[in-house]
């Protein structure tokens, strides 16, 4: 039997994971699919995988597995009620490879379920405190809006304004907290009828450009596009302009524009709106789309 020599080295063996249904809804069961293929020369011992869906976990005592074999196991788990978001999925294999050493090989999947509100969406923090200027970077370049310009123009912490005749609650959040969605192909949960889905919003880095969707009840969807200008000047189609923003270094006193967008609704009971896909999180001379509020008309 190949036993491990000191010297030898190997790449960990590959362990693959499938998650069924890809799409669950909360509440649902999903089925974890894990294989473990021994690559390696030796005889993986006391081999354990373990399989996690968010917080819940088990375990199956694998045993030996030997040169050239292939183990699977499937685990079935209840997704919580009130699960949303981004879910972790992962397969991890820890083995022994000789009598004072182990190793470990895992691989990771991402369930992606609808947020029940915006604002259970937010992952971005991009309002800092005129005092506290590092506590938020809504660009990846460290710049923030400044509480005390957004105060100035009536936008306080759940504050309702309207612009153009539509009425948003700004974000109740402190200076520093998560304030909004970095648009990127998230589902948020809808419910009621309307004849205008709104939001108010601004990008970064350039124009936020990008496809979204309104999912229907009845299954049907409805596709829209966006291009949402750049902050960073006092546009004229601006639904609100700030004086300034904040930097780490102080105050930047060029203008910065929010602006609102809309998709005309059809006559039909809402489910969900797919947010358009500009980017995957904010990073420094990437367009991205901000997202601070959402209303149906």
């Amino acid at each position: 039997m190949n036993t491990y020599r000191p010297e030898q080295d190997f790449l960990p063996p590959p362990v693959s994971l499938t998650v069924t249904p890809a799409t669950p809804e909360p509440g649902q069961t999903v089925t974890l699919a894990a294989t473990l293929k021994n690559t390696t020369g030796i005889t993986l011992r006391g081999t354990v995988l373990y399989l996690a869906v968010g917080d819940t976990a088990e375990s199956d005592d694998l045993g030996g597995i030997a040169p050239g074999r292939s183990v699977t196991r499937t685990w079935k788990t209840r997704l919580p009620d009130d699960a949303e978001g981004v879910v972790p999925c992962i397969a991890h294999a820890l083995f022994d490879v000789h009598e004072d050493g182990s190793d470990c090989t895992r691989t990771t999947s991402s369930l992606k379920l609808p947020y029940r509100s915006l604002a259970s969406a937010f992952d971005n923090a991009g309002i800092s405190s005129d005092d506290a200027t590092t506590t938020a970077d809504i660009d990846g370049s460290r710049s923030s809006l400044s509480a005390q310009a957004l105060a100035s123009v009536g936008l306080t912490p759940g504050a309702s304004v309207t612009f153009g005749g539509t009425t948003f609650t700004w974000p109740d959040t402190e200076p520093g907290t998560k304030d909004n969605v970095v648009s990127s192909g998230q589902t948020v949960r809808l419910s009621g009828t309307g004849s205008r889905l709104a939001f108010l919003s601004t990008s970064t880095w350039g124009d936020g450009k990008g496809p979204g969707k309104v999912v229907y009840a009845d299954g049907s969807e409805q596709a829209f596009s966006v291009e949402v200008p750049d902050w960073y000047w006092a546009n004229p189609a601006a639904a609100v302009v700030l004086p300034y923003r904040n930097t780490p270094s102080g105050q930047d006193r060029n203008p910065i524009s929010l602006y609102t967008f809309g998709v005309d609704l059809e006559d039909k009971e809402l489910h969900s709106v797919v947010l358009p896909k500009v980017s995957d999180g904010i990073q420094s001379g990437v367009a991205a789309l901000h997202i601070f509020a959402m209303t149906i008309n």
